[in-house]
């Protein structure tokens, strides 16, 4: 990133309110206690102090503003709409309620009825800044790839006719480059970590050459043949992740072009990425979703989302010919895939999804989208992931799912509640202890462990590699959302280009990206890059 962006990013870290303007001097005294007490998430006594602020001073916008955002993080949504309201009557000309209050009202909605939103955004200001101003990090966005604007106005915002409904993004182990899965445009495309270069382009497009070259000749695990595969096909890349010490890339496919409804196996490309070119493809199930690995970089597990299956391969060679096939998981029961509907993103099973191994690798947790449950294996004295449970009750459908920094807690999102989940690891696993292969519905008096409503249509989120902040996309409201660790506590958004699905954040923690997808013929076709300042703060204070 040039020292101009850097300066220009700092320039902007500023916060009107620290010094108000009412009218009464108590008032403002008021709102400046008030501002420090949020400021360490003291919200309760923050309220406390703004209330007192207005009714000292009932002109007082800057109070009215504040206490907006304070109620923001109580989730007290009708009372952030009527204090920004009331604002916005006493300072018509605010920059930045307008930003936010289309989620809060979206927000209330929900809380009321039910019934879900969808915030529209596009062409969010480069160099836009998550809120509220005192919020311990803060994302600023520096870069962005898009292909539905090409009469650009700044030189941070790309115009890439690449970027056709990107689904996902990760990063290098060495954290120099990003690697976005552009799904319907049948590209990975390798970019700076910082967003200001793309590297490479990765075609997913193979004649029956290819296919005899890269392609295994046997079809994975106990599926039938794909009889048209060896003719050539084009894959629909969807999720990735690195292996062998940033020398692998491993790109799964939603489905293959010619596979309408995801009844034939798909596959995975493994692409070496100092040669920036595909070795070998690799078979899974139906509709391969997302893929993860073990800690101890032994296995990898992609799960299927067109059959309820996850299948587990050994990647404990150096070389992409030694990886192999280790074992299928079926979650409960196979989904048949006869009969099947038009819309596979409905008609799945389960829906498996989310994957997270234990810091040991001795677990593997499994999310159901569909019914809700998350299922657990074991792996065993002779590497076999043996089924160990079913816990229900935590989230009706959860998607996401993600280890703490020290492996103690567990992470999980859910898209239609707008929840997040923290549960201890050990928790989990000793309902089992005299339950192996039971379905286990438990409530809040099982044991402790926390839920908050963060936002609507919680896609992917990451943990920060370094601080006790979760990173979290909201689809509905088309924001990011920043939590808490710890507690979950909301902690600031930032609106970005409708609508967010994939999140990825960088090794040292400095940067982080999202894909925006398109719903209903609207949005999409747009990749973010933001700074967490948080982390240069720190790096200037050092």
């Amino acid at each position: 990133m040039s020292t101009l962006i850097t300066l220009l990013l700092l320039s902007l870290i500023t916060w009107s309110t620290e010094n108000p303007k009412c009218d009464d001097k108590s008032a403002d005294e008021k709102v400046k206690k008030g501002y420090t007490a949020q400021a360490g998430n003291r919200t309760l006594e923050a309220v406390d102090l703004y209330n007192e602020a207005i009714k000292a001073d009932p002109k007082c916008s800057d109070a009215r503003y504040e206490i907006g955002w304070s109620f923001w993080k109580l989730g007290e949504w009708q009372k952030v709409v009527d204090n920004w309201e009331a604002a916005l009557k006493l300072d018509p000309a605010h920059k930045l309620i307008p930003q936010f209050m289309p989620a809060a009202k979206d927000n209330l909605k929900v809380i009321n009825s039910g019934a879900k939103t969808n915030q529209f955004r596009k062409n969010v200001d480069i160099f836009s800044q998550s809120l509220p101003e005192e919020s311990p990090v803060k994302l600023s966005l520096i870069n962005r790839w898009q292909s539905y604007n090409s009469k650009i106005e700044i030189t941070n915002d790309h115009y890439d006719q690449d970027i056709f409904s990107p689904k996902s993004v990760s990063f290098s182990d060495a954290g120099d480059m990003a690697f976005v899965q552009s799904l319907e445009g049948a590209k990975t495309l390798f970019f700076k970590s910082d967003g200001s270069e793309k590297i490479a382009v990765i075609q997913h497009q193979f004649d029956k050459r290819a296919v005899a070259k890269l392609a295994d000749k046997k079809p994975p695990f106990s599926y039938k043949q794909d009889p048209k595969m060896a003719k050539g096909f084009t894959g629909k890349p969807v999720e990735s992740i690195v292996t062998h010490n940033n020398k692998y890339l491993w790109t799964t496919y939603y489905r293959k072009n010619y596979d309408e409804l995801g009844q034939l196996t798909s596959a995975v490309a493994i692409i070496d990425i100092k040669d920036q070119k595909i070795v070998r493809i690799m078979g899974t199930g139906p509709i391969s979703k997302y893929i993860e690995k073990s800690p101890d970089q032994k296995w990898m597990a992609i799960s299927n989302w067109g059959d309820n299956t996850v299948g587990i391969y050994d990647i404990s060679g150096s070389k992409p010919e030694e990886f192999k096939e280790h074992q299928l998981l079926v979650v409960e029961k196979k989904h048949s895939l006869k009969n099947l509907k038009g819309n596979r993103d409905k008609d799945c099973g389960f829906c498996v999804r989310g994957l997270a191994f234990s810091h040991d690798s001795q677990y593997l947790f499994v999310t159901r989208m569909k019914g809700g449950g998350i299922s657990i294996y074991k792996k065993d004295a002779k590497d076999k992931f043996e089924f160990l449970g079913t816990v229900m009750g935590l989230q009706p459908g959860p998607r996401d799912i993600h280890f703490s920094k020290d492996g103690k807690d567990i992470f999980i999102g859910c898209n239609s509640s707008g929840t997040i989940v923290k549960v201890p690891f050990k928790s989990m696993i000793d309902l089992f202890v005299d339950h192996v292969g039971e379905k286990i519905d438990i409530t809040s008096t099982d044991f402790k462990y926390e839920k908050k409503f963060v936002g609507l249509g919680v896609r992917s989120f990451k943990v920060h590699p370094k601080f006790d902040y979760l990173f979290l996309t909201s689809n509905n409201g088309s924001e990011i959302i920043i939590a808490k660790s710890t507690d979950l506590s909301v902690l600031g958004r930032v609106p970005v280009d409708s609508y967010p699905v994939g999140l990825s954040i960088s090794p040292d923690g400095k940067y982080l990206w999202v894909t925006s997808q398109g719903k209903e013929s609207q949005g999409g076709n747009s990749v973010s890059v933001f700074l967490i300042t948080e982390y240069l703060k720190n790096q200037i204070k050092m």
